[in-house]
């Protein structure tokens, strides 16, 4: 047995509509399921998800305020007036600003950018940006990803003389600036389809509005942004980023090809998660530390030399953004440790100095190890100051939580499962207080189980790779459309081995009784020793196909995986006194049939409790996690019912050291060395005996130890503790008198039948 990282969730469906959408559109049932569960489910919206590549940009016009915003913007390009791109400092805002810049240039506009810098001029418009704007003969001021919260900023701009024209894909406030124009697609009244787009997906429908026709040379920008916006791949974005993954793989613009040149990402298809885990940090690195000017000027540049020169400076970045975070992260969790903080609901954790550029992404590594809300505070003391970035659970609404205690904070702004905040350090810890307040109330100790939503369950006689073609038809996988989470039930594990450096992976194959399917286990190398050869397992992954050497095969990629069912493992052929190293945790227990020689294991190990067979008949199940079986049961079926009732009974280890007894052609001779041996000595103590049995009789110490016992039975001798005295007229008896030795003739047979089966059928003999 063997419990899940995280809680399992079947989604459910109605098996008639699919089996009904399968047959009408000529597809996999199990696709039909998962476009079902997409929310995919007319033909119409079937055909546009899978042949993206025929669907078409909605009309940019359908956006309120996009006329007013394009004939204002043809004004200013008429009359040459300055226009200012102002951007922001994530790779949304930096490819937004780009793709406008490109967009503006190609018609012969007088403009220039601006981005504002993280640690001087905060986020969003800001007066001495504007102030400056103004007093350099600037008309026009275009925002792209960012604005719609800018309500004193554009009144600012009105004063100046200024225009403002806003676009910006963010949840609008109550109270909307005063501008021009703004471009918003969840602006209450906004009629246009589709609410999702990045912010660098509203700037490519200016330019589309601009231009009169969709600039499909810009949809490498607008894809790397709105994958590292993380908005969902579906409706427009999906047309977006399946038509710009094609695009990306021939882009024509300079810095971004050298980018993906020096990643090993030319001439290859390009994935979502290539851009999500290569590029888009690089890009963002350059916002985090310093000026997001480098990643729009990569962007931008016709320089081979410049663009050279900038990918280098990006990738430097990024690996110092990658230290940083790992120092941060270690001192997070060292102060969570000296703070104990440990138990809270949610972990609220401030210092000095930490680069506000990063703590966001420690935030999200902090929610993994722990899962539960986080919120990371850089704290400076010269302003009295501290800001944060907040990652949240299921259940838990951050962005509800900080409006809840909103007095207690200078700003903030987000969203469900991410903000940012600022707050007087002075009220870190009432916010502390509040928050866990909050989340007793919101949260119940399950929802502090990380949830994975489970597509499909399956078997392996399911999985093929013509289905496995089908289902790629999918991607681009992200938000909103994740790679399909697949649950592989009545599998048995025939294969386990360790992979990679360190033996970190684990490679498995499990099988059915018809057919087999390779599963990689990537960072869980500790399971090779949790994981029995024939265990019944539940694999939760994602399906892939694996290539070698021209042949294609089904192969599972888990997430997650379960032993439902106790396990068995084969420790027979091993030496079993060397073994109790691993007993000993929480709740173990070992059973054996023969006293003598279990003192060894005491200075093995400790913690574990010893119980002789007979004891069995008295309990009803065992209250233990662990047993092992240092020696045959004397009743089988008793042992298997016993099995079979104990619900945390997780692994059962097969020692089974019977076989170290005598072998039946020397029984009588043994015997009668030993007592002569006895008889001879004028040391008679156990340990001085046993070392000259195991010498001159060359038999093992379990042997010894049984000898003596069916001597003190017959009456033969007497042992007290170490010593052993010898009867001086004993009864004359044979060794079938002694109920030791009958048992063992009754159960040889047994020990050599259960010695010699393989550990599959040692398995189903144990567990039903």
């Amino acid at each position: 047995m063997l419990k899940p990282l995280k809680r399992w969730l079947i989604k459910e469906v109605d098996q008639e509509k699919i089996d009904l959408l399968a047959k009408q559109n000529a597809i996999h049932p199990i696709m039909a399921r998962l476009l079902f569960l997409r929310g995919v489910t007319s033909d119409e919206e079937i055909a546009l998800f899978l042949n993206s590549q025929v669907a078409t940009f909605y009309d940019p016009f359908l956006l309120d305020g996009m006329s007013d915003a394009v004939q204002r913007i043809q004004a200013a390009i008429t009359q040459q007036e300055k226009i200012l791109i102002y951007g922001d400092y994530d790779a949304d805002g930096v490819t937004s600003t780009a793709l406008m810049y490109k967009t503006l240039k190609a018609l012969n506009a007088n403009l220039a950018y601006y981005i504002p810098n993280r640690f001087t001029d905060g986020y969003g418009l800001n007066s001495a940006a504007i102030t400056k704007a103004a007093t350099q003969g600037f008309k026009l001021i275009l925002t792209v990803d960012t604005g719609i919260s800018a309500v004193d900023e554009a009144e600012l701009v009105k004063e100046l003389g200024l225009n403002l024209i806003i676009t910006d894909h963010h949840e609008p406030p109550e109270t909307l600036p005063d501008a021009y124009a703004i471009i918003n697609p969840k602006k209450t009244g906004d009629k246009y389809p589709f609410k999702a787009l990045a912010g660098v997906g509203v700037a490519f429908k200016l330019a589309h509005a601009l231009l009169g026709r969709p600039p499909i040379e810009l949809l490498d920008l607008t894809t790397l942004g709105t994958i590292a916006d993380l908005v969902p791949l579906v409706g427009e974005n999906r047309l977006i980023v399946s038509q710009g993954l094609r695009q990306l793989a021939e882009t024509t613009n300079l810095g971004l090809r050298l980018m993906l040149e020096q990643n090993g990402l030319i001439d290859k298809p390009i994935t979502a998660s290539h851009i999500g885990f290569i590029i888009a940090p690089r890009i963002n690195a350059s916002g985090r530390l310093e000026n997001a000017n480098h990643a729009v000027k990569l962007l931008i540049t016709n320089s081979a030399a410049e663009a050279e020169t900038t990918v280098k400076l990006l990738s430097e970045l990024n690996q110092e953004r990658q230290n940083l975070v790992e120092q941060i992260t270690k001192e997070a969790l060292e102060l969570i440790e000296a703070q104990n903080l440990t138990n809270d609901r949610v972990l609220v954790i401030a210092k000095e100095g930490w680069n506000e550029g990063v703590i966001g992404i420690v935030a999200a590594r902090i929610l993994e190890k722990y899962y539960r809300p986080v919120i990371i505070l850089s704290i400076n003391s010269e302003e009295n100051l501290a800001k944060g970035s907040a990652r949240s659970i299921a259940g838990f609404d951050i962005y509800q939580a900080l409006t809840s205690v909103k007095e207690l904070l200078q700003s903030f702004g987000g969203h469900t499962a991410a903000a940012g905040l600022n707050i007087a350090t002075s009220k870190i810890a009432l916010l502390r207080v509040e928050l866990n307040v909050l989340a007793e109330q919101w949260l119940s100790l399950e929802d502090y189980q990380p949830l994975v939503e489970v597509d499909l369950v399956c078997g392996i006689n399911d999985l093929d790779v013509e289905l496995l073609k089908q289902l790629e038809r999918l991607a681009p996988f992200g938000i909103g459309n994740p790679s399909p989470k697949a649950l592989v039930k009545e599998a048995i594990i025939t294969e386990i081995k360790a992979i990679g450096k360190n033996n970190q992976h684990l490679k498995l194959k499990v099988s059915n009784s018809d057919k087999s399917l390779e599963a990689v286990v990537f960072k869980r190398g500790e399971l090779l020793k949790e994981l029995a050869p024939y265990s019944r397992v539940e694999l939760l992954g994602e399906l892939s196909i694996n290539e070698w050497r021209g042949q294609q095969k089904p192969q599972l990629i888990v997430k997650d995986l379960q032993v439902p069912k106790v396990q068995v493992f084969d420790w027979r052929a091993e030496n079993w006194s060397e073994l109790f190293s691993v007993a000993g945790r929480e709740s173990s227990l070992i059973l054996f049939n023969y006293h003598q020689g279990l003192e060894a294991l005491t200075k093995k190990s400790s913690g574990y409790k010893l119980a002789h067979y007979a004891e069995l008949q008295q309990i009803e199940a065992f209250e233990v996690s662990e047993l092992f079986l240092l020696h045959l049961p004397p009743d089988l079926d008793r042992l298997k019912a016993l099995i079979k009732a104990s619900a945390n009974l997780a692994r059962i280890y097969c020692i089974f050291a019977d076989h170290q007894l005598v072998a039946a052609t020397r029984e009588k001779e043994l015997f009668k060395k030993v007592y002569l041996l006895l008889k001879h000595s004028k040391q008679l103590s156990k340990k001085a005996i046993a070392e000259r049995s195991l010498k001159d009789l060359g038999i093992n110490s379990l042997t010894f130890h049984f000898i003596l016992d069916v001597f003190a039975e017959l009456g033969f001798i007497i042992v007290d503790r170490d010593q052993i005295t010898l009867e001086q007229s004993p009864e004359k008896k044979q060794l079938a008198d002694s109920a030791l030795f009958r048992d063992y003739l009754e159960r040889k047979a047994l020990t050599h039948k259960i010695n010699t089966i393989k550990h599959q059928e040692l398995t189903s003999l144990l567990v039903v």
